[in-house]
């Protein structure tokens, strides 16, 4: 008796592969995506409503304590929020993969880029009088305390924030909308027209590196560097500087900026395969209600303060 086989039929359904299914237009009729990218603009809310509340309190309780109770509040929600999502956001922290040769190109592309952020910084006061962002507070401390208050603390914090959490889930979903949003978001948290444009470009930066390192403590070295160069050049009084000396650093600097750069990212290849790298979304289109709420907030506070200065 010869034995009979029986073929089952073709089934387009079982063997299909769900990453071949056809994406909606929209972002909700994705649910994963829209799950994920609203966590990332919820994040974004709630840091705005620890700054503002935050703000409020500098006259009960100084800059300073203001100051750490906004970032303290800040971290303990971003830190909860992964915690309980981690499963989704990954965030690369990983000190024992730190290349010497990575750590020195860096250092020195955020060194020669400070010049960049002062010119923006320049741009906005002649756009604004008071647009420019000022050092006065700065230097009115200790010098070591303000490198940890405006510097260490900001540095850690809003790089979990920005370049952990919200990138972190955008890149689960569309990675160049989620620099170009995690970054937008990073600039805007400011609430002056020079950070916001030196937060932006300084934003981008960070946050390609936090990709193509695929370590967020590259970027927290980085804006850490950024961050304490600033704090100590309140303390120099540049009137007592030649115009030509200042000039001289300011062109060579951007030079040598713009050869770091392509010098990492020559070695520093991003594998921009896949779904999530391929734009996905139009980036207005990967924003929830929450994030624009969010940005009209910061847009509203950042017109007031230009008002009323």
């Amino acid at each position: 008796m010869s034995d009979i086989r029986v073929e089952r039929p073709f089934n387009k359904i079982t063997v299909s592969d769900n990453s071949r299914k056809k994406r909606g237009k929209r972002l909700k009729d994705n649910p994963w995506d829209y799950t994920l990218i609203k966590l990332a603009n919820i994040t974004f809310l709630f840091c705005i409503i620890f700054e503002v509340v935050g703000i409020m309190t500098i006259l009960f309780f100084g800059t300073v304590r203001a100051q750490m109770s906004i970032y303290f509040m800040t971290f303990l929600f971003s830190l909860f929020l992964w915690r309980k999502h981690r499963d989704e956001i990954d965030i690369p922290i990983s000190f024992k993969k730190l290349e010497p040769g990575k750590m020195l190109n860096i250092s020195l592309i955020t060194v020669c880029g400070v010049p960049i952020a002062l010119l923006l910084n320049a741009l906005a006061g002649v756009l604004s009088n008071a647009g420019a962002d000022s050092a006065e507070d700065v230097n009115t401390y200790p010098i070591m305390m303000a490198i940890v208050v405006y510097a260490v603390v900001p540095a850690v914090v809003e790089e979990f924030v920005f370049r952990g959490v919200i990138l972190g889930a955008y890149s689960k979903v569309d990675v160049r909308a989620g620099i170009m949003i995690s970054s937008l978001f990073f600039a805007l948290l400011h609430f002056s027209l020079g950070s916001v444009l030196y937060g932006f470009f300084f934003g981008l930066l960070f946050a390609v590196v936090r990709i193509a390192t695929d370590n967020l403590v590259y970027t927290m070295i980085m804006h850490l560097l950024f961050n304490t160069i600033n704090v100590l050049l309140s303390y120099v009084k540049f009137t007592e500087i030649p115009a030509a000396v200042i000039f001289v650093v300011f062109v060579a600097t951007i030079i040598l900026f713009i050869a770091l750069v392509v010098l990492f990212f020559r070695k520093s290849v991003i594998e921009m395969h896949g779904s999530r790298f391929e734009g996905k979304y139009k980036p207005w289109k990967a924003i929830t209600k929450e994030g624009y709420v969010t940005m009209g907030i910061c847009i509203l506070i950042t017109g007031m303060l230009l008002f009323i200065s």
